[in-house]
């Protein structure tokens, strides 16, 4: 089989030659125009985002729903007036679709679009203080959120990505509990369409989380990432997850950043030892910073061609 037959086998827990490398080319990512931009900006929510390092994400600065007060007069960007720059549709229409997953991307999905545009600390006290406006928000953002994957898989995508982390480096951002009740109706409502269309869903949420995995699989996610070694227990997450929801990452950066060529290799292989069994990982750094040293990344490839064979 080839790499993303591999993949494939890998995520859907079939027999997979080998764990598959996060750096294997076999995914072609694009979004609509103005969902994200690698710079200083304002888009289509009103929300202004602020690039301060090179080679980083720009990050939201400017909050336009702080008070939810507002909500009933805050008008929601319409999915309908997204578009494909030329140089996309350029782009999916040379895709060999033999070897590579062609996936529809999103920034900020729900949580992280709800405090993009409240501001954090605003959000997270109106979750206790105004419960049904929050609701509201949510589902509102759940719409828009739904809206897009469908125009995705009517352009034939096999699955969607999108970043929305809920961690911070020791627990969830809020209670399990808050996360049921507010969050995970929210995610069935979005992920329904593309769960029925057998589409892979590939969730990005940095930090501790491994409170709510078995949570995140029971609702149909195909991949969970990066899995933060030191926020989590690797161990908790695999039982949660195992036969369900494939695991992607779980190599911890500040080792890859600072380690030693043997220290990353072994690392990689107590890695592979806990996440590899049964299938349904993939494996690379738990996070991606610029300038990560070569000689370990080379270290930790090598590493997983040589253990992850099954």
């Amino acid at each position: 089989m080839n790499a993303k037959e591999n993949f494939l086998a890998a995520i859907y827990y079939g027999t997979p030659d080998y764990v598959p490398m996060a750096c294997e080319p076999i995914s072609f990512a694009f979004s609509f125009d103005h969902i994200v931009k690698m710079a200083s900006w304002t888009d289509r929510w009103g929300v202004d985002w602020k690039l301060e390092l090179p080679g980083m994400v720009p990050f939201p600065k400017g909050n336009p729903l702080a008070d939810l007060d507002r909500l009933p007069d805050y008008d929601f960007p319409d999915p309908a007036g997204l578009v494909l720059s030329d140089e996309t549709k350029a782009s999916l229409s040379q895709v060999n679709r033999q070897k590579k997953l062609i996936i529809g991307n999103m920034s900020y999905l729900l949580f992280e679009r709800a405090w993009a545009l409240m501001g954090l600390e605003n959000f997270l006290v109106a979750l206790l203080e105004q419960p049904v406006e929050v609701h509201d928000l949510l589902h509102r953002i759940a719409f828009y959120a739904r809206d897009v994957f469908d125009r995705y898989l009517d352009l034939g995508v096999d699955g969607v990505g999108f970043s929305e982390d809920l961690g911070s480096q020791r627990a969830l951002m809020f209670s399990p509990a808050v996360f049921r009740d507010f969050f995970l109706p929210e995610y069935r409502f979005i992920f329904e369409n593309v769960i029925k269309e057998r589409k892979i869903v590939h969730f990005h949420s940095c930090g501790c989380v491994d409170a709510i995995v078995g949570d995140l699989a029971a609702i149909g996610i195909t991949i969970l990432n990066p899995i933060q070694s030191r926020a989590n227990d690797l161990s908790r997450i695999k039982s949660a997850a195992s036969g369900k929801m494939a695991l992607s990452g779980g190599i911890d950066t500040h080792l890859l950043m600072t380690g030693t060529r043997d220290q990353v290799c072994a690392e990689t292989g107590r890695v592979l030892e806990i996440l590899k069994p049964g299938g349904g990982y993939i494996c690379g750094p738990d996070q991606y910073l610029p300038d990560m040293p070569q000689e370990n990344l080379e270290a930790m490839w090598a590493t997983v061609r040589e253990l992850g064979r099954y």
